[in-house]
């Protein structure tokens, strides 16, 4: 994998004894609130599907693949965030959390191995969660955003420095990301603002969407170039609204349905026909999934076991 790793010390300063995989099928139950991460893999040979992330109430990390689960450890501070990239016949997949000491750490998973590696230092200073997509080329470098501790959009690129993309955010970030292996075409990021409602950033301007909201946003886009936008509304329910490719308005904001107690996460099931995928916390405080083939206006909702 491209990214370094630290001591096997400092990896323990982060993770104490519960460092390393290990069974999860009796796994503590999601912690409240925390949005989970996704990674859409796919591409060539390799079989598409979506791993689920999500912070157990002990702080440990969890992901789920398949009918699988498997503990990665890690004390958290935030909701995790995922991506996957397929430049070769092989899978890059990253995972990323703010830490205890606010920095932003990450798991990647070794497809030649067949193992996740040991947790590592990104750096940074987040308030909450990251988010992290790649751009262009299937072997882009893997872009991660953070609100910063100045409520700023803060981004790096690759593991290098951090860089102010300005703004003041009031929630965390959200990256359109990549779908199954692939890169999306462009940094669309998007954020709640002081005015509750959702802000996009791209091309260096931050643009007012609407809505409203009190937590962060997620947001997916289509093969056929159309974005999906997606919040909790004041009324806890999933609302969405949509940007027809090309285009430079969106639509009014339609009411899904569900009941979240977390901020959303979205991707596109990498399948025929394609299916928009949210993910977030039920008011049972499991983790439960919403799908819609695009075309169609029914949704169904299912516990994540």
């Amino acid at each position: 994998m491209r990214w370094g790793l630290l001591s096997a010390a400092a990896v323990l300063l982060l993770l104490g004894p519960l460092a390393g995989n290990s069974s999860a099928a009796t796994s503590p139950p999601p912690a409240p609130g925390y949005v989970p991460g996704l990674a859409s893999i796919g591409g060539g040979a390799v079989t598409s599907s979506v791993d689920i992330f999500y912070q157990q109430v002990n702080r440990q990390l969890i992901v789920v693949r398949g009918a699988a689960k498997t503990n990665l450890g890690g004390v958290l501070a935030s909701g995790p965030a995922g991506v996957a990239q397929s430049p070769t016949e092989f899978v890059e997949e990253t995972v990323y959390a703010r830490g205890t000491d606010r920095a932003v750490w990450y798991r990647s998973y070794s497809d030649g191995l067949g193992e996740w590696l040991p947790w590592a230092k990104l750096g940074g200073q987040a308030l909450g969660a990251p988010s992290a997509t790649c751009v262009g080329a299937r072997n882009a470098p893997q872009l991660v955003y953070v609100r910063g501790l100045n409520s700023g959009l803060w981004r790096t690129s690759g593991g290098g420095s951090w860089t102010s993309l300005g703004g003041v955010l009031a929630s965390d970030p959200w990256a359109v990301p990549a779908v199954n292996g692939a890169c999306t075409s462009r940094q669309d990021i998007f954020a709640l603002g002081g005015d509750r409602a959702v802000w996009e950033w791209v091309g260096g301007t931050w643009r007012r969407v609407g809505g409203v909201s009190t937590v962060a946003p997620a947001a997916v886009r289509l093969a056929s170039g159309q974005t999906d936008l997606f919040v909790r509304g004041t009324d806890a329910a999933l609302w969405m609204s949509t940007r027809v490719a090309g285009g430079s308005t969106w639509s009014a904001f339609h009411r899904v349905g569900g009941v979240l107690t977390s901020p959303p996460a979205a991707t596109i099931f990498p399948v025929s026909p394609p299916t928009r995928a949210v993910f977030g916390l039920g008011a049972d405080g499991n983790l439960w999934r919403g799908t819609n083939v695009v075309g169609n206006s029914a949704w169904t909702w299912t516990q994540v076991p």
